[in-house]
């Protein structure tokens, strides 16, 4: 019998319509079991291809809150900063870098329970009352372009974790709690705006200082929004132990 049909149809699909950004495959009955692969879906907002993978060149020049206050911006400018935490999943140090991780993390790689794992974060200001967890009102723009870019159909099913952080003024007990507080705020607020991703808040207090030569500095009060691996919970037992419960 002659390929010719077969043919046929296999170059009718490809040149026709796109194929479908959702990542899947597609049968066609009767040709030879065709399966083809289809890519992963890209985000469609800016914001969402930077948590998806942060790295200067998905996050620079993306503004959170056009209309206020923008993205850590010490220099005046709107890009978006973000940060490499590396987690010991032995000792359950954590520290952070603005050098990007030697490997692309894989976030679908097997579990692991030993060794370092080191994963790229976007950092974010988030304006607080002071001495409070309640997030202040001119803070509602960055909320609403978080909440977008979470509802993106790229990152659907996708964990995060949302880690508050503190300066150093204060005692260590109070800065856990309290970042722990904040970080439950924010991911609370994010789930008003009907963003349905597993988000778990974590409180780093003053343990991981962006800036360890001025412990008290601005930039160290922050919120990281730190993509898991598919199977997160050695990585998310490890962040939580930063600030255990008292």
């Amino acid at each position: 019998m002659s390929n010719w049909p077969k043919l046929l149809l296999i170059t009718t699909l490809l040149a026709g319509s796109p194929l479908s950004a959702q990542q899947g495959e597609i049968f066609i009955p009767g040709v030879s079991d065709l399966t083809i692969q289809t890519a992963p879906e890209a985000p469609r907002n800016r914001l969402a291809a930077c948590l998806a993978d942060a790295s200067a060149e998905n996050c620079s020049g993306v503004d959170i809150d056009p209309e206020g206050i923008a993205l850590e911006s010490f220099s005046g400018g709107p890009d978006i900063t973000f940060e490499t935490l590396t987690l010991d999943l032995n000792s359950g140090n954590v520290s952070t870098s603005a050098a990007p991780p030697a490997q692309k993390p894989d976030y679908t790689a097997p579990p692991t329970n030993h060794g370092k794992i080191a994963l790229p974060a976007v950092a974010v200001t988030v304006e607080f009352d002071f001495d409070s967890s309640a997030i202040r009102y001119d803070q509602q723009g960055k909320l609403a372009s978080l909440a977008a870019a979470f509802q993106d159909p790229a990152l659907a099913g996708t964990p995060f974790a949302v880690i508050g952080h503190t300066d150093a003024s204060g005692s260590n007990r109070y800065n856990c709690d309290l970042s722990r507080r904040r970080a439950q705020s924010v991911a609370q607020q994010l789930g008003l705006r009907y963003v349905v991703l597993p988000l778990y808040p974590v409180g780093f207090g003053e343990n991981v200082l962006k800036n360890v030569y001025d412990p008290r500095a601005a930039e160290n009060r922050r919120v990281t929004f730190l993509r898991l691996p598919n199977d997160y919970n050695q990585v998310l037992t490890t962040a939580t132990s930063v600030c255990p419960p008292f």
